[in-house]
């Protein structure tokens, strides 16, 4: 069970690129506006929220998704994303979430030609390619051409890499962004204003109390889960071992058994967690599952 003082501690401690601080900050239009400028290099048009960690899903046995800030203005839709756990299956959720950010933008009889630029952002904290680039940008594109023809059909996929400490190619507002994410560093108005957000949303008790009600849930949830885990692993290891009739069966037993009961537990927890609108990298984080295994939970209507 958490403490008063460990929930403070752990209230404190959070920045933006925590899910909590991120969508509560990601929802001042200022800010939003200034955020997403500032990676695309461009001026957007007057946005319009689509979405607060809303769910969306393309048909009743689809894969169910929630996206961190999904926003459009008169000529894109953007969804911004935070990553902060290395996730292999990355560029295959980007597919996915582009997709379905088509879908449910697209009213029925619409023209092809009519399709919004359709631009994904994740904000990494660390390096998704292992390129050591700090920024990496994706359009479809002829590998047979010899001068890299560019398909044109709007789709842009982003991915920052905020660990990066060569960022001689950004630009200085861009640089700044990095330096506030990596170091807290105030170098610019728009991390101004992202600190200063921050710093009124922790001396909000409503905020304050609503992470605090969230973490314990969550806290409880999963030391349940691994009480209950490791006496289901245990009853398992001692059938396991009786069923061999040896002592190192029975030590193999025990330890296959751990596995197999907080393996359960995991899934358990993550549909306990799934089921009070917990978001699904905090839920995969939270339970060491992939992110497919948790998104497999909720495939089913």
């Amino acid at each position: 069970m958490l403490t008063n003082t460990e929930l403070e501690k752990k209230w404190e401690s959070l920045t933006f690129t925590d899910d909590f601080i991120f969508s509560r900050v990601m929802h001042d239009e200022n800010i939003c506006r200034q955020v997403v400028e500032v990676i695309l290099g461009v001026q957007i048009g007057k946005i319009r929220y689509l979405s607060a960690q809303d769910e969306h899903k393309t048909d009743p046995d689809s894969m169910r998704i929630i996206m961190d800030v999904f926003l459009r203005d008169e000529n894109r839709i953007i969804n911004v994303e935070v990553q902060t756990g290395h996730k292999k299956e990355l560029p295959h959720r980007s597919r996915y979430y582009q997709s379905v950010a088509d879908v449910n933008t697209t009213p029925t009889g619409a023209k092809y030609r009519e399709l919004p630029d359709n631009i994904l952002i994740f904000i990494c904290t660390f390096d998704p390619f292992e390129e050591n680039l700090p920024r990496y940008t994706f359009e479809y594109t002829c590998n047979e051409s010899p001068h890299r023809l560019k398909l044109k059909d709007g789709s842009i996929r982003i991915f920052l890499n905020t660990k990066a400490t060569e960022l001689t190619a950004l630009d200085q507002k861009l640089q700044a962004f990095y330096h506030y994410l990596q170091e807290g560093v105030v170098e610019s108005t728009l991390t101004q204003e992202i600190s200063h957000k921050i710093t009124t949303l922790k001396t909000n008790s409503i905020e304050r109390r609503a992470f605090m009600t969230l973490a314990l849930k969550m806290a409880d949830i999963r030391y349940d889960a691994f009480d209950e885990g490791y006496e289901e692993g245990r009853e398992q290891g001692f059938q396991f071992g009786r069923e061999q009739g040896l002592e190192q069966g029975l030590e193999q037993g025990l330890e296959q058994g751990r596995i197999r009961g907080a393996y359960e537990k995991a899934l358990e927890t993550a549909k306990n967690l799934l089921a009070e609108g917990i978001d699904l990298q905090l839920v995969a984080r939270c339970t060491n599952l992939p992110l497919d295994t948790v998104q497999s939970l909720i495939q089913s209507p």
